[in-house]
């Protein structure tokens, strides 16, 4: 009895979770946040230490990931991503208000509820683009990939790169089903 509930534990350390195999990737949260002041209010800010320093930011984001359009990624020294966001017209219009209205503090890209990176706002971004220049993980990465188009890639071209996307996953559900029930068999 024992010898066989040690293969089953054996078993089940060995053959991959295959609930979770092949299922769409989730999808990431992107804001960032403006510095804000000290003496605001402290439901309305939420502290975070920058290097030797902590700082406060606005709870509320100035954009959302539904704003953005397009990114494209790149590989940081650090072994983690970074990613140039586009975003809306809307979007890149109030970007560009509050940059104008707030130089000289800080604006933080919260993924996920995590602090990726902090850019020091020198001037206004008037092309509605907004770079996260590391603390992107690989599958963050990938859920970017799914959820919006890179940089220059036509919408159909997206469409398709999400129907292979698609493909690949029904074929490792299905290969998936299939040496499980062949592992039933024995």
């Amino acid at each position: 009895m024992t010898k066989i509930l040690l293969t089953l534990l054996a078993l089940t350390l060995t053959i991959p979770n295959t609930f979770g195999m092949g299922k769409r990737p989730e999808k990431n949260r992107l804001t960032f946040h403006v510095e804000a002041e000290k003496i605001d209010n402290p439901k309305m800010v939420f502290p975070l230490q920058m290097g030797n320093r902590k700082r406060v930011f606005q709870k509320s984001g100035l954009t959302s990931t539904k704003e953005i359009i397009s990114f494209k990624h790149f590989i940081t020294e650090d072994g983690t991503y970074g990613a140039v966001f586009t975003f809306s017209k809307a979007a890149a219009n109030r970007i560009a208000a509050i940059t104008t209205q707030n130089q000289g503090k800080w604006l933080v890209g919260m993924l996920n509820g995590n602090a990726v990176d902090g850019v020091y706002i020198d001037g206004p971004i008037r092309d509605g683009k907004i770079v996260v220049w590391r603390g992107i993980k690989q599958v963050e990465i990938i859920r970017f990939e799914y959820a919006m188009p890179i940089t220059g890639e036509t919408k159909e071209a997206w469409k398709e790169r999400i129907k292979s996307h698609e493909f690949q996953r029904k074929a490792a559900q299905e290969l998936a089903r299939e040496k499980k029930k062949a592992k039933r068999i024995r």
